[in-house]
């Protein structure tokens, strides 16, 4: 579904992205781990539009549709239905509940199908219906990372990409959005997941990458960089 190839990424004069290549396939979650300052938030914000690459392509792959999503603007990118869910939230936070839900339908046009989609996500997060009515603002760490996620369900993602999900969380909470990108992955959404907590990253991803320093440093499964020493030292806090 997305193909990345040689992607070269500059913010000012910093050299951000190096030659970055990798894949996603329909169907799979894919893990992208590394320190922080590696590279991968600039790589979720090139993939969505909201950077533009030195060089290097980036196409997301739907049937017979391809878009270059080194060229398309932003509003098209999510047309398409690649989705950024962006790292700290980034919640509206004086509207409400319902309202950052309706802002995350924005592009579409069919009622009975937001509708069904709003259903979806109070069935992922019944918390999110009990709140309908309170602004964004008061809503918990994790009760504002679910609403996140869910404004983003509401754009019909097909390639999802989830920045940092479980960054402040309590462990409960962690632990809940880590079974709700599983359950995604069930119902059919394909998803890259950017996330610190290395460990539960791989556990559950189909594909994995490390990024070190601007590049991919390391590329495998879920399981196979689990058992990697490099990753087991560097990522995992084992000890050996």
């Amino acid at each position: 579904m997305l193909e990345i190839r040689g992607l070269n990424v500059f913010r000012g004069a910093t050299h951000v992205l190096k030659d970055v290549s990798f894949d996603v396939r329909t169907g799979e979650i894919a893990a992208l781990i590394g320190a922080n300052g590696a590279g991968k938030s600039t790589t979720l914000q090139t993939l969505s539009g909201l950077l533009r690459p030195r060089s290097g392509i980036a196409v997301m792959r739907e049937g017979e549709a391809v878009v270059d999503l080194t060229r398309a603007a932003p509003e098209k990118i999510v047309r398409a239905g690649l989705v950024h869910c962006p790292e700290g939230r980034q919640i509206f936070q004086s509207l409400t509940v319902a309202e950052n839900l309706a802002m995350g339908a924005y592009a579409r046009i069919d009622r009975a199908s937001i509708t069904a989609s709003i259903d979806e996500v109070h069935e992922l997060f019944p918390i999110l219906k009990e709140r309908a009515l309170f602004a964004g603002g008061t809503l918990s760490g994790g009760e504002q990372m679910m609403l996140a996620i869910a404004r983003a369900l509401l754009a019909a993602p097909k390639l999802l990409l989830l920045d940092e999900p479980s960054l402040g969380l309590a462990p409960k909470f962690v632990e809940m959005i880590f079974e709700v990108i599983v359950a995604l992955k069930a119902r059919g959404v394909t998803l890259l997941l950017v996330e610190q907590n290395a460990a539960m990253a791989l556990e559950i991803a189909d594909r994995a990458y490390v990024m070190e320093n601007g590049r991919i440093a390391l590329a495998g499964t879920g399981q196979e960089l689990i058992e990697n020493d490099r990753v087991r030292r560097a990522y995992l806090g084992v000890v050996e």
